[in-house]
Order: structure tokens, then C-alpha cells, then sequence
């Protein structure tokens, strides 16, 4: 099939650059006059109707860029089909050293494959598939975007097709930031443009709308069977393939952490499904067969990555029955003929479990499909080998590097998609799936995972030879914008030094612990040393740089604006970050209660400033949230800027009325019996008597558990909660706790009893702060300490408790909640980092652990 345009006419420009993405293969620009489109244009075409609609958006694309449109379409449609043989000497004498016969044979090229050639007085795309034929009209609006305010086409020859079948992106819409369909047609549409074909969707397990499970994906975004189905259809429109991925075993403490579904996993809040019970397989099926409703793809994702609780309690029988290996084997098997039977032929599964088993290896169905992620920047993959040696179809996975930090890092990202893509292209891999990460609630906005996944897939189209880096990004700067000065490169250039060059003096994924901590945390000479500042002016004025350039762009006619304003963004966020540890370090040094009164009007000043300019960063943050997700995820964000304003406000108060300095954090110390019974699953048993007057006004108490907590008051169940490490948003939102305990007290002796369950293997720790308050106005506190007593059994002695002290130290900050609105403590999202950590160490390693995380606390790495 062909498309010709035609009456092109010679201009008097003969030289231009191109900037195209991918890279085409073969490539021959010729030193001519660029053919400028003028007057009528005439179009000829073979494409069938039923395709009439891209031809459409095609010339669209193309007359109405550069301004108003001036053109006369002659379109005429031609039954007659064009013969590529014609062309083969012109081919032969623009390439002699390739051999056009045997690529017309290679699957890659009948699929997606295209040839252009433009040259006196027309240009001609010609593709044996429709795929193909979208794909160079994509190439044809590249090349006339290359050229700067002409309305011309470079004269040039292309032979193009990819290296991997398979480029794709998986995109996390799952953890708080969930899309609006607007916005994935968006990306859909975008990323065609840049040939990528596969779009998966995570976790689609947690995020449907499903007839007999409302609770699931409740209150955060889910999407319904029409909104998916449409966009299904609409991903088809441009090839590609929307694709779901399914947690069936791992994954899936968002829906656990409900108590309605706490029997389908090893215990309450598990990350896993327990294989062993029966009826997740009829809960799967029912799931399973309802998503086919919406996605309509060959392909399905059954995931089963990262299932570290499999094993530790519901199924640990069974597993140690039947062992490990097999029994993973036995249930991937279940799941995979649940997916046939729902009619996906090709079922996709993560690696990092079954790689681990030969069982697995050897005896899954050669038709499944393995796909490998690693996101570190290694040149080899010995795991990659090991699968490919079973004869088991690979497809590799690397990652934009997004997650938890407040802009994707560039080079990082760079390095693992090319290192990654081009092993797994050498060792026969099918394809390559470049992933973006929401961990920990999804705080950065999604429109910056642009550029890490269409730099995948130039790399992924290219997958055999080396990307210029450099020129890649002088070409999206051409193709994404239409800015064809290339001044604006600085823009990516200042944010790519501060990540590399550490210019922030904090990890990445550390930032948003850092700018979200409280600004007071501590009162000593080693806080202000390790708040470090150094040539934070210089960093600011490049960031004011970045915020100039974007202001710039806002006046000028190009596109995706909307990524010029998130940048603007991005570099007013790093500005504030630095700015308030200036702030922090300097006032260290500041006593509120006996300081000299100019020192008092300055950091006055230096308050209501940054508070200013956080609000103005909440209320863009809002802004530019609500323009690409649903409303749902933004409010438990939200409320980390509203405690950081709460922090200042509260240091306003503490300078204006002379009040001294304290600890911000709530004095309730971490406890624990001890840590004899680590790397099991155990009961602690905690318990601590109050003495009450009969006037209570109003009693709260805040609980973090380790792992499950059921709190008792006299006797009267209170409720329970959960506080595990997960990335995953149920978890995160919930990890905290606060009770209204009045109903359960009386006058005279009150017995607490918290009995906490350590599905981590840990040290079965917890942590209580409540408050009391009287009709008379006097505040009675609860406090964990180590006046509280311990026991593995209720019918046993009690015991002393051990003390890991008071927040920040292993949990991370913990302020005073807000009990009146019942508002839990800003947190880290490192809270139980520690005892996770605990359980997944050997035993030989605690005392060292304890003794990183003091350090950890010693230099405020975790505030």
C-alpha cells in the first residue's frame, strides 16, 4: 500500500537537519532544495476506507502545524496498487550495500516495516501493512517538522523497520495517581507517534470496577468496564496493544488489607494470595473472565513478581509439603489456563520468583512468556541467559527510574533502557517493556514519564546498535515542542546536573522524605551539619534559569505545553526544597524563646515566605494533577503540604509569644520484648493500666503496629490495624491508625491490651500516643515506654519492654496527630522499613541493621 503526495515545489533552502525518533535504519539524505508544499496539494492513495481516518489525521497533522493553513487538498483514492519493484534500482543506487529482497522477507519489515522516498517534486510511503504504512506517515511528520518555519520536506530516502517486534511502556495507575482516560489517550496517541505497541496498564486487579467486588479500587480511581473498553478501542486505532497486568499472587495488600477479603491471603494485609487455598482460583476466574470484557488483546500479564509472603503462614503446610518450587509451579499453571480459558493466547509472567526454581523453568508451558525486569545500569544479565537456555520467550523490562523522586533520573534511566534493551535484543529477547513506578502513593506528576519512554522506544526500534543520546534529546526538543532552538536544551541539561552532580546533597528517592520532614526536627550543632547546603545559590539560580526558559515558552506557539508548565513546576519544587533547608540549618542556631528581636522579625519573614510560595506550589501541584488524574489519590498528598504549613505555623506561634523550642515529634517511644523470636511469625502480647477521673471530654489514642495489631480497651475489642512496608497505596494510607477510645473507658483502673501479630519476621514492635482530655480541661497522656509490659502469651508473666526510642529514630518523624479531625501524624514512608528489613536479613545481621539505622538517625538520612 502506498501514499503519494504530490505538487510539492523546490524552495530555495537546500540544507536542514533532521530530527527524528526513532532513528530509521537506513537513511540517505540527499543535497538538494527542501520541497515546500504550497498551492494544491494532491494525494494519492491505496489505503482501504476503513483506514481513511489516519490518512485524515495524517494531513491534519501536517497542514495545520506552522501556522494558519493555506492548502488545497486534491485527495484521490486509487484501486491500482503500487509495485515496489519499480523502485528497486533507485533503491539499489541510494543502498548499495544492503540486500532489499532479504528484508522484504523479514517479519519485522512485512509487519512494520516502511519506505519513503522523497524527492524532485513528491513524496512516497509505501509499507506491505497498515502498521507499517502508520508508522512511516509518523516518519513523514517528523522530517517535515525538522525544518524550521518552513512548511517544506527534507529530500530524503528511508528504509526502516524495527529490531524488536514488541516496544512498549508499563504505566503504574495504580497507586494513588490514577489517569483519567483523557489522559491515556494522550499518552496512547503520543507515544504511536513514536512507534511504541504495547501499553500495560498496572494493576488492573485493583483498579476495575467489578460487578461483585465494589470495595476493590473503591475511592481511588477505579476505572468501569466502558471507560476501559473505549480506550481499548481507541489503542487499537494507532497499533497498539492495551494490555492489563494482573497480580495473581503478589501485590495484593491493597485488597487484603479489607477484611472481607482476609481469607484469600496468608493472613490479614498480606502481600500474597495463599496458594493454597482453592477458593482464590474461583476468585481469579470470576476477575479474570470479567476484565476480558474490556481488554480484548492476545496478550495478558499474570505478573506474580515480588510474593515474599507466600509460604509464611496460611499456605506454610502446604508449601513445605509439597516445596516451593513446585507449588509456584503448580499455581502459575492454574492461572495461566485461567487466562486461556478466557481466551488470552499469550500470558505474560515477571521473572524474579520463577527464575529462582529450575521446576518452574523446566516445566512451564513453553507458550508463556517471561518477562525480565532490572533497573540498575549492568551491561550483562546472566538471569537472561539462564531463561533463554529452558527455550522460554523473553521479553526484557528497564525502567525510567520515576518512582519516588520528584523527576524521572535521566541518565540512570539512559543507561539501564539502552544496557538492558541491547542484551536482551542479543540474546533473542522478544521485546522490550520500559516501566514507570508509582511507589509510595505516586507524589510526582505523570506527564515527565514522556521522555523515558519515548527515548525506550528509540532504543527498543534500534535495539541493535547504540542511540545518540545528545542527538535524541536535541530531537525531542524538535518533535515534542516544535522548538527548534536548541537553547532550551538547558532546560534538561540544569536537571539532569542536579541529579547527577548531587546537587541537592540527598538521594533521589530520598527528596520528598527531605521536603515533606519536619522543618524544626531537631536542636543541635550535628542537625545543622548534616543539613547540607553548599552552593545551594548556584543551584537556585540555574532553577530560576529553568523557570525563565519555560516562561519563555509559554508565550510561543508549540506543542504539549502542558510539559512546559510541569517543568516550570518541577524547578519551582527543587527551588523551595532548597530554600527551606537553608532555612532549617540556619535556625539551628535560633532560640524562639530568648532570641534578639531582629533575628525574630527575620525568620519571621523567612517563614511567611516560604509559606507563601507553598501554597503556591500546592495550588499548581492541584492544578497540574487534576489535569491528567482523577481527583481520588490527590487529597492524601495534599495533606503532607498542609502538615508542612502546620509546622511553620506552629514555630510563628512558638517566636511571636517567646515559647522555647521542642521536639516536634510525639514522645511514644517504639517498643518491643525482644528480638528472640525474629525471622518467625509470632505474638506479642502488650498491656499498660491507666487510672481515670469520670469527666472524660473526649480520649484518642494513635496506633503503629508491627505487623497486625488488635487493640483491646477493658476487655471491648477497639479495632485493629495494619502497619507494613509496602509500596502500595491501601497500605501506605492506612499504616496509622487513630481510635476514638472514650466509648471504652470508665472511671477508676483501664487495662489497654494491644495484641501484635509480626508477619515480617521482625521484632514485633509498636507504637501508642493518646490523649485524654477532660471536662475540666486537663490532658492526661499514652504514651508507650517502658513502663508498658510484654508477653508471648496472655496467660504468661508480663515481662519488661525494650525500647527502640522516640520518632525519628528507626520509624522515621512522627508529629502529634490531629485527633479533633482525625488526621494521623506525618509520616515517612519509611515507617516500617526497619522491621521489614529485620525479617529479610539473616539472623547474623541485626545488631549491625540496629546499627545502620542509628546512623541512618544520627545523619537524618530519614527524617
Amino acid at each position: 500500500m502506498y501514499v503519494i503526495l504530490e505538487n510539492l515545489h523546490k524552495s530555495e533552502i537546500s540544507n536542514s537537519k533532521l530530527y527524528l525518533i526513532p532513528q530509521p535504519r537506513h537513511i540517505r539524505k540527499r543535497d538538494s532544495f527542501l520541497l515546500e508544499i504550497s498551492g494544491i496539494l494532491k494525494i494519492q492513495t491505496d489505503v482501504s476506507n476503513s483506514f481513511r481516518y489516519l490518512i485524515d489525521e495524517f494531513l491534519e497533522s501536517l497542514l495545520n502545524s506552522k501556522g494558519e493553513r493555506d492548502t488545497e487538498l486534491n485527495f484521490k483514492r486509487k484501486e491500482d496498487p503500487l509495485l515496489l519493484e519499480t523502485l528497486l534500482p533507485l533503491i539499489k543506487s541510494n543502498f548499495p550495500n544492503i540486500i532489499f529482497s532479504e528484508i522484504r522477507k523479514e517479519k519485522a519489515w512485512k509487519e512494520q516495516g516502511y519506505f519513503i522516498n522523497c524527492d524532485n517534486s513528491s513524496l512516497l510511503v509505501y509499507a506491505e501493512n497498515m502498521q507499517g504504512m502508520y508508522y512511516g506517515l509518523q516518519t513523514v511528520l517528523q522530517i517535515f517538522k525538522s525544518v524550521d518555519n518552513k512548511r517544506s520536506f527534507i529530500p530524503v530516502m528511508i528504509i526502516d523497520y524495527p529490531d524488536l517486534l514488541i516496544r512498549g511502556i508499563s504505566d503504574d495507575i495504580s497507586r494513588g495517581q490514577a489517569p483519567k482516560i483523557s489522559n491515556l489517550k494522550k499518552f496512547i496517541k503520543d507515544l504511536s507517534h513514536y512507534k511504541i505497541n504495547h501499553y500495560y496498564l498496572v494493576y488492573m486487579h485493583d483498579m476495575y470496577q467489578y460487578q461483585n467486588h465494589p470495595e476493590i479500587g473503591k475511592s481511588r480511581g477505579a476505572y468501569s468496564k466502558e471507560d476501559l473498553s473505549e480506550l481499548y478501542n481507541f489503542a487499537k486505532k494507532y497499533f497498539i496493544d492495551l494490555i492489563p497486568i494482573f497480580q495473581t499472587t503478589g501485590h495484593w495488600d491493597n485488597i487484603l488489607h479489607k477484611k472481607d477479603y482476609w481469607n484469600y491471603g496468608e493472613f490479614p494485609g498480606a502481600n500474597s494470595l495463599n496458594i493454597a487455598n482453592q477458593d482464590i482460583y474461583n476468585l481469579l476466574d470470576e476477575m479474570i473472565s470479567e476484565l476480558r470484557e474490556s481488554f480484548k488483546s492476545e496478550y495478558f500479564h499474570i505478573a506474580c513478581d515480588e510474593s515474599w509472603d507466600v509460604g509464611k503462614l496460611a499456605s506454610k503446610q502446604y508449601i513445605e509439603r509439597l516445596g516451593i518450587g513446585k507449588a509456584y509451579l503448580e499455581h502459575y499453571i492454574k492461572v495461566y489456563n485461567i487466562a486461556k480459558k478466557h481466551g488470552y493466547d499469550k500470558i505474560i509472567i515477571y521473572h524474579d520468583i520463577a527464575h529462582k526454581h529450575d521446576i518452574i523453568l523446566e516445566n512451564l508451558p513453553k507458550d508463556l512468556i517471561i518477562m525480565y525486569w532490572n533497573y540498575r545500569s549492568k551491561q550483562k544479565h546472566p538471569i537472561v541467559d539462564k531463561i533463554k537456555k529452558f527455550n522460554l520467550n523473553v521479553i526484557v523490562s528497564p525502567s525510567i527510574m520515576d518512582f519516588n523522586r520528584i523527576f524521572p533520573s535521566l541518565s540512570k534511566a539512559e543507561e539501564n533502557i539502552m544496557n538492558l534493551t541491547q542484551y536482551g535484543f542479543q540474546k533473542g529477547a522478544i521485546g522490550e517493556i520500559t516501566s514507570s513506578w508509582g511507589d509510595y502513593n505516586n507524589k510526582e506528576i505523570r506527564e515527565n514519564r514522556y521522555y523515558g519512554f519515548i527515548f525506550s522506544s528509540d532504543v527498543g526500534w534500534n535495539a541493535s546498535r547504540k542511540v545518540n543520546v545528545l542527538k535524541f534529546w536535541h530531537s525531542i526538543i524538535v518533535q515534542l515542542f516544535e522548538i527548534h532552538d536548541l537553547a532550551y536544551f538547558k532546560i534538561f541539561s540544569i536537571l539532569r546536573s542536579i541529579q547527577d552532580k548531587k546537587r541537592l546533597h540527598v538521594k533521589d528517592t530520598a527528596y520528598y522524605n527531605h521536603f515533606f520532614s519536619h522543618p524544626y526536627n531537631k536542636k543541635s550543632s550535628i542537625y545543622r551539619k548534616n543539613i547540607k547546603i553548599s552552593n545551594f545559590d548556584k543551584v537556585i539560580a540555574d532553577l530560576e534559569t529553568i523557570i525563565t526558559l519555560c516562561n519563555e515558552l509559554e508565550q510561543m506557539q508549540i506543542t504539549h505545553k502542558e510539559q512546559i508548565r510541569n517543568l516550570a513546576f518541577i524547578a519551582k519544587h527543587i527551588r523551595w526544597f532548597c530554600m527551606k533547608r537553608a532555612h532549617s540549618k540556619k535556625f539551628v542556631s535560633f532560640d524562639p524563646e530568648k532570641g534578639k528581636d531582629k533575628f525574630r522579625k527575620i525568620y519571621l519573614e523567612e517563614i511567611e515566605s516560604l509559606q507563601n510560595n507553598l501554597r503556591d506550589l500546592m495550588a499548581e501541584y492541584e492544578y497540574l494533577w487534576n489535569e491528567c488524574a482523577k481527583s481520588n489519590g490527590f487529597n492524601t498528598i495534599k495533606q503532607k503540604y498542609l502538615w508542612v504549613l502546620n509546622f511553620y505555623d506552629k514555630m510563628v506561634a512558638k517566636i511571636e509569644n517567646k515559647k522555647p523550642w521542642k521536639n516536634p515529634n510525639i514522645p511514644s517511644q517504639t517498643i518491643y520484648l525482644n528480638a528472640k523470636k525474629r525471622h518467625s511469625i509470632y505474638t506479642t502480647y502488650y498491656t499498660k493500666e491507666i487510672i481515670l477521673e469520670n469527666d472524660i471530654k473526649s480520649a484518642y489514642i494513635q496506633v503503629m503496629a508491627g505487623s497486625f495489631a488488635k487493640i483491646k480497651i477493658n476487655n471491648s475489642y477497639v479495632g485493629f490495624v495494619i502497619t507494613r512496608n509496602s509500596l502500595n497505596y491501601v497500605m501506605n494510607l492506612n499504616n496509622l491508625k487513630i481510635f476514638d477510645i472514650k466509648p471504652f473507658l470508665e472511671a477508676g483502673k483501664n487495662i489497654i491490651l494491644i495484641e501484635n501479630s509480626d508477619f515480617e519476621g521482625g521484632i514485633c514492635p509498636i507504637n501508642v500516643y493518646g490523649e485524654i482530655n477532660s471536662e475540666s480541661e486537663e490532658k492526661q497522656y499514652i504514651i508507650t515506654d517502658k513502663s508498658w509490659k510484654a508477653s508471648y502469651s496472655i496467660a504468661s508473666d508480663w515481662q519488661e519492654v525494650k525500647s527502640l526510642g522516640q520518632p525519628p529514630r528507626f520509624v522515621g518523624g512522627l508529629c502529634h496527630p490531629d485527633f479533633e479531625n482525625q488526621i494521623t501524624s506525618s509520616k515517612s514512608d519509611y515507617i516500617a522499613q526497619f522491621n521489614y528489613l529485620v525479617g529479610r536479613f539473616s539472623r547474623i545481621f541485626y545488631r549491625l541493621l540496629k546499627f545502620a539505622f542509628k546512623l541512618i538517625h544520627r545523619y537524618d538520612l530519614i527524617e
